[in-house]
């Protein structure tokens, strides 16, 4: 996440004129590169962080960081997560990270006693999605995809304003690190696979709005939309998930008449996935509409020093 910049944010447009905003994760040494397409909810998160760094200035400050594994620094890149200490601009530390984590856990724990003894490390984070990701029924193939398990191919060509030298310092970053991975990895794409890879988007299009599996993974929960945790409702339908709800009240009346308990069990499950899909879209539509009520980051306060 520290490695993360204004550079690490692509688009691809499709052909159809669709745009999909794409998040770049570079590879570390024992990782693949990834290529994450964002939810708007991530990139209203993202869009908020960088308003905050360029609130007083036409771009992002450029920062350098230190990785304490290669003990090198890098050249000066738009870092997302960001600090100045004095005149230096640099990348937030892992130990900084941890002790604002350790920070907000006191905070926490004033009015959540049980996590006084809790701690969390960055690496905790990812081990709460995964365990997440499971807990909601995601088929642990695509889960694997999500944490950078399986190889997907990197789109080019983005737009910034930035000067060609931090371009050129970001791309060979990239570089390097993918010059740590077999070659076989970034091998050139045939025209079917490119074809296959098009196809798949425009597969995800259901009724109530977009299927989230990753490419070349299937329909794990065989077209049940509702229950499926990939599905990303579009704000528009929200007046048929409430047909869906009538709906299904009455078909759980029918069974309760005709005794049909198998039946109420599934519906019961149904409805319960219903309320989650509708209380979350509903949430998204209020950002479309211009509310913050995804996420409020506000500024930093802790490990700045004038």
């Amino acid at each position: 996440m520290l490695e993360l910049s204004q550079l690490s944010i692509r688009q691809y447009v499709r052909p159809n004129g669709e745009v999909i905003a794409l998040l770049v994760i570079a590879p570390s040494k024992s990782d693949r590169e990834r290529v994450i397409p964002m939810t708007a909810e991530l990139f209203h998160v993202i869009a908020t962080i960088i308003r905050r760094l360029t609130r007083d200035r036409p771009t992002i400050a450029l920062a350098t960081r230190y990785d304490r594994h290669e003990h090198v620094t890098s050249e000066p890149q738009p870092f997302l997560f960001q600090r100045t200490i004095g005149q230096r601009t640099e990348v937030i530390t892992p130990s900084a990270l941890r002790t604002m984590l350790i920070r907000l856990s006191h905070s926490l724990a004033k009015q959540h006693p049980q996590l006084a003894k809790i701690r969390f490390t960055p690496h905790d984070f990812r081990r709460l999605f995964a365990t997440d990701l499971a807990n909601n029924g995601l088929p642990i193939h695509i889960g694997a995809a999500l944490l950078g398990h399986l190889d997907v191919q990197t789109f080019h060509g983005y737009v910034t304003v930035f000067q060609e030298d931090v371009i050129r310092h970001y791309q060979a970053h990239l570089a390097n690190r993918r010059a740590a991975r077999p070659a076989a990895d970034y091998r050139p794409v045939t025209d079917q696979e490119w074809g296959e890879f098009e196809e798949h988007f425009d597969n995800r299009k259901v009724e109530l709005g977009q299927c989230g599996r990753p490419y070349a993974t299937p329909c794990e929960h065989e077209h049940a939309c509702i229950r499926c945790p990939m599905l990303l409702v579009d704000p528009k339908m929200i007046p048929r998930l409430d047909e869906i709800h009538t709906d299904l009240l009455a078909r759980r009346a029918h069974a309760e008449t005709e005794g049909w308990l198998g039946e109420i069990e599934g519906i019961d499950l149904t409805l319960r996935f219903l309320a989650e899909k509708r209380a979350e879209t509903r949430r998204l539509a209020d950002v479309d509409r211009g509310r913050d009520t995804v996420t409020v980051l506000g500024m930093p306060t802790i490990g700045v020093q004038a």
